[in-house]
């Protein structure tokens, strides 16, 4: 009896050891680790491909049983301002690259006193948006998909960086990566929210999507939200996490608005 009751111990051990996919080992490294990256990873550099995409925002590294991905995000800066806004006028300044210093715009109004304080900071930022996932091979970097969003005078897309992970939301073992951003704009038309999820089919990389809409200011306008058909057949685990990084961005920015 006590040989069949080891016996059967033993085979629930094994199964709870060999049966279930591991769980995911992801770290997140900033622009403030980038060295510390650059020690751990000899294969992939921190900037990786600067000349092409600009600078690294954000790394998430993913290891798993099926492989080690890293989910690049970066962002290429065409041009930098701002308004410094006073009491009773304002001031634009522009980014000089090359001084790495502000400067007045040609139509701005002259700097006040150094006295008076600022009472409000508006920020615009000219730049394109990419993220890429890499896959570790042999020694190697293989790039197995790429994301860009061109940004303009009048369109800032922006990485909701808090709600882009890598995670295994059904369990099986193989990561899906989240991607989600705000393109925000200048006039009237509806602003969208779009999450993104990348995940693996035979070693491909497929591509579905959530878009949310914010009205901005024509009469009649709501928020909604639409699904693509690859989405749509998604497991409901992983269409749950895409719905719930929506809910958490409409929570903050209605909270904001």
């Amino acid at each position: 009896m006590k040989k069949h009751l080891f016996t059967f111990l033993s085979f629930l051990v094994f199964n709870a050891s060999f049966g279930q996919p591991k769980s995911l080992k992801v770290n997140y490294f900033y622009p403030k680790d980038s060295l510390q990256f650059n020690q751990q990873f000899e294969e992939l550099e921190y900037n990786y491909d600067y000349k092409t995409f600009g600078k690294t925002t954000m790394i998430v590294h993913c290891e798993s049983a099926y492989g080690t991905f890293d989910f690049i995000f970066k962002k290429q800066i065409f041009k930098l301002s701002r308004i410094l806004e006073y009491e009773n006028t304002s001031v634009s300044e522009v980014f000089d690259f090359k001084t790495k210093t502000w400067k007045l715009t040609d139509d701005s109004n002259p700097y006040q006193i150094a006295t008076m304080k600022v009472v409000d900071t508006i920020n615009y930022s000219e730049h394109n948006s990419f993220a890429l996932i890499v896959a570790h091979d042999h020694g190697g970097i293989i790039q197995k998909a790429k994301f860009q969003d061109f940004g303009n005078v009048v369109y800032w897309p922006e990485f909701d960086y808090p709600n882009c992970s890598i995670s295994d939301e059904n369990k099986d073992g193989i990561p899906e990566f989240y991607l989600s951003y705000f393109g925000n704009s200048d006039g009237l038309d509806a602003k969208p929210y779009k999450q993104i999820v990348y995940t693996f089919n035979n070693k491909n990389i497929e591509k579905s999507k959530a878009t949310s809409y914010y009205p901005s200011g024509n009469e009649g306008d709501k928020y909604y939200i639409e699904n693509d058909e690859n989405w749509k057949k998604l497991p409901i685990s992983i269409q749950k996490k895409s719905q719930n990084l929506i809910k958490n961005h409409q929570l903050i920015f209605e909270k904001k608005n």
